[in-house]
């Protein structure tokens, strides 16, 4: 059973059953499925059929998305696949969650100028009234003085009395760097909780769905607001459809790429293209280790070491480090941006936000992402990018095939892109293997016009299914910037298909 996970480094918590039925193992819940319905299904009359014939129907859905929580044998998830109504059915996964205490605040400071060094201000043009954020997550603590009065009553997928409160501390966190005054990005804005994960930070996609559910049903059409969702894990074709019938609803969403140093694209809901999916970022403008990446992440946002609101008292503070405090940075800047401009689609949101991201500002990113930073303060002017230093290294901005790629055609090239101009580059320092034997293959090495992207061609079709390494050799022997600046030496595999 895969798992979902909140995306964040916590403090522990005291136990609560999940958010749907009695207190069980993961492992126990590989009788519970999510089932999704065409459009247009009757969703009672479903369940009331599907009680007829013994299985158990938990929640329903309808608003985000057309479906059920049911209690069944495989033989009846399979046979449930076949129904002509039925699109989808995926075993109910489980969401937990993960934490630790790290140091002092900066990302504030840094999301609202193009570079380094930080300033030590923060200032915004406006602080978010008028716009509703929901927090996905653990809850938050209503009475946090930071918040000012401004949680809106939510809701709770969680069975344990203790409604939409927080007894985590991660769902205070991301609020506080939405929304709070001390540390938040749109600090007039409105907060409402959906909580979804139990003390323990643990429940299932169901619960997930089900919050999305109510949003999608409780939000006033036209109503500037945003979703954050600092939380994710396998691939979820329900979860997806779900958080896109918020986005469907006039709802900007922004999640959390993910922390398992992975491509996003593999991961829900970080993988929902109209969402804005955000990867970490450190003080020193580099892509964070635990940082999942690729090509479904829009932009970085400061994710390491931020101080936000936290749940032991009504001014308590905690630090903590993950994606999930990079999400909320730019969910800020969502909510930033829609007080000023209420009228605005979600669609037109993310390409504002993503339009006037700081080029090129982050270090050390992984293949295919985005080299994008949010910049809170979107109606100024276009972002200019950065000049890098002059003692800074060049790095590989973006690689074809992706790391761990599969199914690759025989016939492919092979492409590295660079963060600037580089000499060195060749057929001895970009090198393709196969990876079981070592053996390298025959090819040229060329550049793609003036730009900083160079391509390796095999002379010959590579075998089939067969496992390559692409390395790229650094050095003052190796690939160097102008300034003779080596790069590390980088290296990749991927998977060859059968044609």
């Amino acid at each position: 059973m895969s798992a979902v996970v909140l995306t964040s480094t916590s403090v522990a918590a005291n136990a609560a059953p999940p958010a749907v039925g009695p207190s069980q193992d993961p492992a126990s819940a590989n009788g519970r499925y999510l089932v999704q319905y065409a459009p247009g299904t009757d969703v009672a009359a479903e369940a009331k059929a599907l009680r007829s014939q013994g299985i158990g129907v938990g929640r329903t859905f309808a608003a985000a998305v057309k479906g059920a929580v049911v209690n069944a044998t495989p033989a009846q998830a399979a046979a449930l696949k076949r129904s002509a109504r039925v699109t989808a059915v995926e075993p109910d996964a489980p969401v937990t969650i993960s934490e630790t205490q790290q140091q002092a605040p900066w990302g504030l400071d840094r999301i609202d100028q193009r570079s380094l060094p930080l300033s030590g201000t923060y200032t915004s043009a406006s602080y978010g009234a008028g716009v509703s954020t929901y927090i996905v997550d653990t809850g938050v603590l209503a009475s946090h003085t930071d918040f000012g009065g401004r949680v809106a009553a939510g809701w709770t997928a969680v069975a344990d009395g203790r409604g939409s409160g927080d007894c985590n501390g991660h769902g205070t966190h991301v609020a506080g760097t939405v929304a709070g005054k001390t540390y938040g990005v749109a600090k007039a804005a409105t907060v409402i909780p959906v909580r979804v994960l139990n003390c323990n930070g643990s429940g299932y996609n169901s619960d997930v769905i089900a919050g999305l559910d109510w949003i999608a049903s409780n939000h006033a059409a036209g109503a500037p607001a945003v979703v954050n969702m600092s939380l994710g894990g396998s691939a979820s074709s329900m979860v997806d459809s779900a958080l896109q019938g918020v986005i469907n609803d006039g709802v900007t969403a922004v999640v959390a790429a993910g922390n398992s140093a992975v491509d996003a694209c593999g991961t829900s809901p970080a993988r929902v293209p109209q969402a804005l999916t955000i990867a970490a970022s450190d003080s020193a403008d580099r892509q964070a280790s635990f940082s999942n990446f690729g090509s479904c992440v829009d932009l970085y946002a400061p994710g390491v070491a931020i101080t936000s609101t936290w749940y032991t008292s009504t001014t308590a503070s905690a630090s903590m480090s993950g994606t999930s405090m990079a999400s909320p940075h730019a969910a800020g800047a969502a909510a930033v941006l829609l007080s000023k401009s209420p009228g605005l689609t979600p669609a037109q949101v993310a390409s504002t936000l993503t339009s006037a991201a700081t080029a090129g500002a982050v270090t050390a990113t992984s293949a295919s992402t985005p080299n994008k930073l949010l910049f809170s303060d979107p109606a100024s002017a276009p972002a200019p990018a950065p000049t890098p230093p002059a003692d800074a290294a060049p790095v590989v901005t973006t690689r074809t095939p992706s790391d761990g790629a599969t199914g690759v055609r025989r016939g492919s090239n092979i492409t590295a892109t660079f963060s600037e101009a580089v000499q060195g580059v060749g057929s001895g320092t970009f090198t393709l293997k196969n990876t079981a034997t070592g053996a390298t293959v025959t090819a040229t090495v060329t550049r793609n016009g003036t730009t900083n992207q160079w391509i390796l061609n095999p002379k010959y079709s590579l075998s089939s299914k067969t496992k390559y390494t692409a390395i790229l050799t650094g050095g003052a022997a190796g690939i160097r910037d102008l300034a003779g600046n080596s790069l590390a030496t980088t290296s990749w595999s991927f998977t060859t298909g059968a044609f």
